[in-house]
């Protein structure tokens, strides 16, 4: 297995003029700084004065042939698709294939980070990309920047602070060669990356595995529900309630993990999808040993459940989502339309928009597979081109909503499957639900558009400014 030094070009922040110019789609064009597909981090390496301990390292030896596909959590199936009744065990099943490594991984970081392991990472995502609104890794733990979320949120379970999430993703072996196979162009040091799509290639392989832990900065003290919660740390600048706060530099600081989700490819589970998402969430209540141990299932998703119309049968259940009636409260605030899955942290639940002539203070407008399935790439234009909520373009404020449960609105809730966009835009790439492939796509497509600018002469607004603005709307 092979690790790269860490080698990053340290990118030119950005001005608070490009900034306020990208929330209101105006934002002029910077030259493009040099962008390294292959950067460890976003090139703010803290102190040793702050921080003494191994860094995050990207395992980017991805696999040239796939690799056999052990699927230990297909037994709880019995050769038949997923169902409510099994969801919990499939989700623990998940979890004990995971475990000797991720244990390590979200207890004791600084062990993770001296150790090899057979999780890889994505490239075009250390380095800062200003033009796609993209902040890069930081260096200690390899997280990114995430949603922000207003302390009133989570009133009820003690929430004092406003918080931030920070994740890290990783991919297993089988999932790997898909990254192989996209990037088998690329060589680190190069100075080229560019993409392969043709062929499915941005298709996962069945027994694929994709994990993402995610911790905020809120600890047992400012949140009780984080108490005894498994402690990171990482170098970012401060934020507020709209994003980093420009000009500020990064600190370590204390992030608390509450969220751990394993994606998985799993055709005999899901066959419309082919992708279960799970989620754990922190539970201190429970019995353990650590705070792996204490990482309880929240639930899983199979399926959109497109023949549930839940603004019109509000009390219809629910068919390819589970949610654990014993998770605890703090995680079912979060979750999405209808019931659907969504874990905390994540923003399903959009406030104050406009749905017909009315504001609506709050509306759950998402779930874990609506967002993830319009994830979609355009090879010959690099055009955004579905936004991740059922919202009419372009964005304003407040926002527009389609109707709950109108056919507009039900194109985000459908069940497709991963080789099929939900844009009808011809030339649209679909990238089996991975928003993660989309992002490193689209940080490739800001560095391109520079020599190929003709691209973009068809765009009717400035396109990365709307891009940012699609990016920051997630995150808010």
């Amino acid at each position: 297995m092979q690790f790269r030094n860490n080698r990053s070009s340290i990118i030119l922040a950005a001005g608070l003029a490009l900034l306020l110019g990208a929330e209101t789609g105006q934002a002029q064009q910077q030259p493009a700084a040099t962008v390294d597909p292959y950067a460890v981090n976003n090139g703010q390496i803290p102190p040793k004065v702050e921080y003494d301990g191994p860094l995050w390292r990207f395992n980017h030896d991805y696999p040239k042939t796939q690799p056999e596909a052990d699927q230990p959590w297909q037994k709880v199936l019995h050769g038949k698709p997923l169902t409510k009744d099994n969801a919990r065990a499939y989700i623990e099943a998940l979890k004990e294939a995971v475990a000797k490594d991720m244990r390590v991984m979200v207890t004791r970081p600084k062990e993770w980070n001296a150790t090899e392991h057979n999780w890889y990472s994505m490239p075009w995502a250390g380095d800062e990309v200003e033009k796609a609104g993209w902040e890069g890794r930081e260096a200690i733990y390899g997280t990114y920047t995430g949603q922000i979320l207003p302390a009133s949120t989570y009133a009820e379970s003690g929430l004092k602070v406003d918080i931030r999430n920070y994740a890290t993703i990783y991919y297993n072996d089988v999932a790997a060669y898909t990254l192989h196979r996209v990037w088998q162009k690329c060589r680190p040091g190069q100075g080229t990356c560019v993409p392969t799509l043709d062929n499915n290639a941005a298709q996962f392989g069945e027994g694929s595995l994709v994990v993402k832990s995610a911790g905020v900065n809120a600890s047992g003290e400012q949140w009780p529900v984080m108490q005894g919660a498994a402690k990171w740390q990482i170098y970012r600048p401060p934020f507020d309630l709209h994003g980093t706060v420009p000009g500020k530099p990064p600190v370590v600081s204390d992030i608390y993990v509450g969220i751990f989700d394993i994606i998985v490819k799993d055709s005999v589970a899901a066959p419309e999808t082919g992708w279960v998402f799970t989620t754990l969430v922190y539970d201190k209540d429970v019995p353990g040993k650590d705070a792996w141990d204490k990482m309880v299932p929240l639930g899983a998703m199979w399926g959109n459940d497109p023949d549930v119309n839940s603004a019109r049968h509000p009390g219809q259940p629910l068919l390819e989502t589970y949610i654990n009636p014993a998770a605890p409260a703090y995680a079912k605030v979060t979750l999405g339309y209808g019931g659907r899955m969504s874990g905390p942290f994540d923003i399903a639940v959009k406030t104050n928009v406009d749905v017909d002539g009315k504001i609506v203070a709050k509306l759950p407008s998402s779930s874990c597979l609506s967002c993830h399935g319009t994830a979609s790439f355009h090879p010959g234009s690099y055009q955004a081109l579905t936004f991740f909520y059922p919202v009419q373009m372009p964005l304003t404020t407040p926002w527009h909503m389609y109707t709950p449960g109108s056919d507009e609105w039900n194109e985000w809730f459908r069940n497709r499957p991963g080789t099929v966009p939900q844009s009808k835009e011809p030339g649209a790439v679909a990238l089996d639900y991975s928003t993660f492939m989309e992002a490193a796509l689209m940080n490739y497509a800001a560095v391109e558009s520079e020599k190929k600018p003709q691209l973009l002469k068809g765009a009717r607004e400035d396109f990365w400014a709307t891009w940012r603005n699609w990016q920051k709307a997630r995150r808010h």
